[in-house]
């Protein structure tokens, strides 16, 4: 593990799709083509630790390293977080995105749950992160470990069916499921309906149903029309074999 202590304590981007012709010729609303990869194993609907399976696959997955830090006693969260960020423009880092623990595998929650969760720009391996947190550890950081983990970055769009855009988004709000399947998102009012772009752990195929299926309802159409696309290029990673071994290039210890 890449853990590090200090003192007693323990010693979107938004990219967002374009409103043109071809969103309604269907390029935009598309949904999975046939002959989608198998199955494969990911987070749970249940719980955060567990096996689930995903077709939402390739772009739509992306490998970063992420930064588990336990605060000392007292410390604030946000400031520690703001310090950070600093520290990685500084540093060449880039910016780091806000997630949830769950991003983490199931080996280092059962040990630490953190109070801050940061993941790293792509192409930031593990090893570079920390390197980072060697030199720019917070003096109010008690511990930290830097893992290489999965992510979901994907954006959700509806167009709207006889419903205006910024009602959809109050209806959607108001039901309160995205925050239940999601946690962290960015909602965004276009012209003629609503994008969701999503980043954090990996979301089982019926998580996303739900996002779907709440998104059609708030927009009053059905959820075949809410499409689900990779919010930024690339090959990302394909689970159709099974989740990759992480482990032989994940975690490395800071002392």
């Amino acid at each position: 593990m890449v853990a590090k202590l200090r003192g007693p304590a323990l010693s979107l981007l938004l990219v967002l799709a374009a409103f043109t012709v071809a969103a309604w010729s269907g390029g935009w609303f598309a949904t999975r083509p046939p002959g989608s990869p198998a199955a494969a194993a990911v987070i749970s609907d249940d719980a955060g630790d567990e096996i689930a399976t995903t077709t939402f696959d390739g772009p739509m997955v992306r490998k970063r390293a992420a930064l588990a830090v336990h605060p000392a006693k007292g410390a604030d969260r946000a400031h520690i977080a703001a310090e950070l960020r600093t520290a990685a423009t500084a540093a060449g880092i880039g910016e780091l995105t806000d997630a949830t623990f769950a991003v983490f595998s199931a080996d280092l929650l059962r040990y630490l749950v953190p109070e801050v969760t940061l993941v790293l720009p792509e192409g930031i391996t593990v090893q570079r992160a920390e390197a980072f947190m060697r030199d720019h550890q917070p003096d109010d950081v008690a511990f930290y470990v830097a893992q290489t983990v999965l992510v979901h970055d994907v954006t959700f769009a509806v167009v709207t069916g006889g419903v205006a855009p910024a009602e959809a988004q109050r209806r959607e709000d108001a039901e309160g499921i995205l925050s239940d399947s999601l946690n962290h998102y960015v909602t965004t009012v276009q012209p003629a309906g609503l994008t969701v772009r999503y980043f954090g752990a990996l979301l089982s195929d019926g998580q996303i149903g739900a996002v779907r299926t709440a998104m059609a309802r708030a927009a009053g159409t059905t959820a075949d029309r809410v499409s689900v696309a990779a919010s930024e290029p690339g090959a990302g990673v394909d689970l159709s074999g099974g989740l990759p071994d992480l482990d032989a290039q994940a975690e490395h210890h800071g002392h």
